[in-house]
């Protein structure tokens, strides 16, 4: 029925605990697949059940196909992926000693394929799961769900397979921007904040102004300055309050952003002072921001902007100081 023809890769594991990354609607029949974000794509998290081009369901739900639906099944915007982009996959999520139990639930009830011609459908190879490759002839990805290994086969011409889809990912729709006009919307209370694009990162331009809970957290405890500037944030707050994709720039991260000075919007950066304790630093020339770095116990490395001086203070801070929050967000 097939033969060998290569290994895929060896000792595969896939961490699945991870969200999912977009919800795919099939426009020909409105079913629903959720997906998960690999590399540059995202891959259905469960196989496709298009069944007026399905040859074969069997019991578990599974749809199997044969070879002449494989590159034009997909719903509209995914597509069959490659050989090239399985093996990525595998290298991103595949590796790691849980090779076995991961590959069982990224198989899910997925078993075997089937024959066209038995009208018995007798399932064969029924210890692996096969996906569909696109470019190939007759080709197919096993995964062998007692080893937790892989390799790519060649099918027999009438061998029914099933198909997982995939997409490329919009990187700035998951992280909840808009790229028309550079604006992230935070999903947890609907905050616009400009942002904008340094090399492969996107930087909020204004301060965080998430979870306002007293007026303790504004400059001289005015409400009216956490709606201008931002709210302040103890360091152990900081560290977790930028949303989901999001986080707070390490040290390493803010002397990236600062290196070319003549870039940097002085009057926005350069305002909104600090808190410490009782005491509030220069709201009109200063800005304080904390980083994710800490290098000595009960402190956190801030960076201290000047406005009028356009300079900047690099310092550890007691990790109960009121500092302000710029997040940031990878595009890859």
């Amino acid at each position: 029925m097939f033969s060998f023809v290569g290994r895929l890769a060896v000792a595969l594991s896939v961490f699945l605990g991870v969200s999912t990354a977009a919800t795919v609607v099939d426009s020909r029949d409105l079913r629903k697949y959720e997906t998960i974000a690999s590399g540059k794509y995202n891959w259905f998290a469960d196989n496709l059940k298009y069944s007026k081009s399905a040859a074969y369901t069997d019991k578990s739900k599974t749809s199997f196909f044969p070879r002449e639906e494989w590159e034009k099944v997909c719903p509209e915007g995914t597509r069959l992926p490659s050989v090239e982009e399985w093996n990525d996959i595998m290298r991103d999520r595949f590796m790691g000693p849980r090779k076995t139990p991961n590959i069982r639930s990224f198989a899910g009830k997925t078993r075997g394929f089937y024959n066209s011609t038995d009208k018995k459908k007798k399932i064969s190879g029924k210890d692996a799961a096969y996906f569909a490759i696109a470019g190939t002839e007759n080709m197919a990805v096993m995964l062998d769900l007692k080893r937790g290994n892989a390799r790519i086969v060649k099918m027999s011409p009438t061998a029914l397979v099933p198909i997982r889809c995939i997409s490329e990912r919009d990187f700035y729709a998951e992280k909840n921007i808009s790229k028309k006009d550079m604006v992230m919307t935070d999903p947890r209370d609907g905050k616009k904040y400009k942002v904008e694009q340094r090399d492969n990162k996107v930087w909020m331009k204004s301060n965080l102004k998430f979870s306002l809970q007293n007026v303790k957290q504004c400059f001289l405890e005015d409400t009216l300055f956490c709606k201008k500037h931002g709210r302040f944030f103890t360091y152990a707050e900081a560290k977790k309050a930028c949303p989901k994709g999001w986080h707070l720039p390490d040290d390493g991260e803010w002397r990236d952003y600062q290196r070319d000075r003549a870039k940097l919007d002085w009057n926005n950066l350069g305002v909104g002072g600090c808190k410490d304790w009782d005491e509030y630093c220069d709201e009109a020339n200063t800005g304080h921001y904390w980083s994710a770095t800490s290098v000595t116990k009960n402190t956190g490395r801030s960076w201290e902007f000047r406005r009028q001086a356009k300079s900047i203070n690099r310092t550890d801070e007691s990790v109960q100081k009121g500092l302000y929050v710029r997040c940031v967000t990878d595009l890859e």
